[in-house]
């Protein structure tokens, strides 16, 4: 029986009150934590002390601006909040570490299907990454100490790189780019929840050039943010609404299938410029026993306009160029005639 999830919060910056500029990342972070699960709770009526009697398992995503990570850091956060007795997990995937959770959390619930998962994990890089050695940090975990670094390779930079040669190869212009970024940003206009809520993309943001082929637009920005999810068996769910605990007539999303797959950190050691996306994807159609051609509504994660593009055709076997014409629309049409809808994790 595939687990259920019942219901998704966030908290972001404008959650709170103008304190909250000069309280500290760690108290950012446990703020974030509170908000997100409080209306969580609010939102299943759930009594904090249920939470607290029935939670088996807590899934947490350590906070990277803050330089803490590890076991011990999750379970302090989780005692902080008033949890106690459960089984810890770290997730650490960097940009697909929420997905990474996700997949932890339906395999807890394979093995024991009377786990309740909490999900819950906040980062506050906005507030925190604020000099020029932040991004000296962000720049040393992702390229190579010595062959990378040292001939002055930044991580905006690989990606362009790495973009060029796939425009290149796939007759892809700026343009195009500049196209689907602003489709995009379309959606984020109106949403009131988005960073760029009613930011309007100028003709001189596109034309600035941060790392060819990228303008500022075309690189999501980092945001202080948390969320919090629980999932459990459909079982378990009815059982506690019965009891009075949940409320009745949520609508439960069904996790079906998850698929995960590493790469090379680096760029020098990934050997070509394929990503682990099909890998990934194949593994969740395989356990989800549906085809690519049964998708609705596509929500890829990325943080750059061309890795939409990459991720897209990776994840849904489309040859780059049509995922590119496709996107400029706001959908992937997949075999068989058949449009899905498509959308970012990140707003742009």
């Amino acid at each position: 029986m595939n687990p259920v999830l019942l219901g998704i919060s966030d908290s972001i910056a404008s959650d709170f009150s103008e304190d909250y500029k000069g309280w500290s990342g760690e108290r950012r972070v446990l703020e974030h934590y509170k908000k997100s699960i409080y209306d969580l709770l609010q939102f299943l009526e759930m009594k904090p002390e249920t939470l607290k009697d029935i939670l088996t398992d807590f899934v947490s995503i350590e906070p990277a601006s803050l330089g803490k990570s590890g076991y011990g850091h999750s379970v302090r956060i989780a005692n902080e909040l008033g949890y106690a007795g459960f089984r810890a997990h770290l997730v650490d995937l960097g940009g697909a570490s929420v997905t990474g959770a996700l997949g932890q959390a339906k395999s807890i619930l394979h093995s024991d299907t009377e786990a309740v998962v909490l999900i819950a994990a906040a980062d506050v890089p906005k507030s925190t990454f604020r000099k020029v050695s932040d991004m000296k940090h962000l720049n040393e975990t992702v390229c190579h100490p010595i062959y990378e670094l040292n001939y002055g390779a930044t991580l905006i930079a690989m990606y362009g790189l790495l973009i060029k040669r796939m425009m290149f190869e796939n007759d892809i212009t700026r343009k195009d780019l500049e196209t689907i970024t602003k489709r995009f940003r379309a959606n984020a206009i109106n949403n009131p929840r988005a960073y760029v809520y009613q930011q309007e993309i100028t003709d001189k943001q596109l034309s600035r050039t941060i790392a060819d082929p990228y303008s500022a637009p075309m690189i999501a920005v980092v945001t202080d943010h948390g969320f919090a999810t629980i999932l459990m068996s459909e079982k378990k769910a009815k059982r506690l609404q019965l009891q009075g605990k949940i409320k009745k007539g949520i609508d439960p999303m069904y996790l079906i299938g998850v698929g995960q797959a590493a790469h090379a950190e680096y760029f020098m050691l990934k050997g070509d410029f394929a990503t682990p996306a099909g890998k990934a994807s194949d593994l969740a159609f395989a356990s989800a026993g549906i085809e690519r051609e049964d998708i609705d509504y596509a929500w890829i994660y990325d943080c750059f306009t061309g890795m939409v593009i990459l991720q897209s055709s990776e994840y849904f076997g489309i040859p780059k160029r049509d995922a590119m014409e496709h996107l400029k629309n706001g959908e992937l049409r997949l075999k068989g005639g058949k449009k899905s809808k498509s959308t970012r994790w990140v707003e742009f």
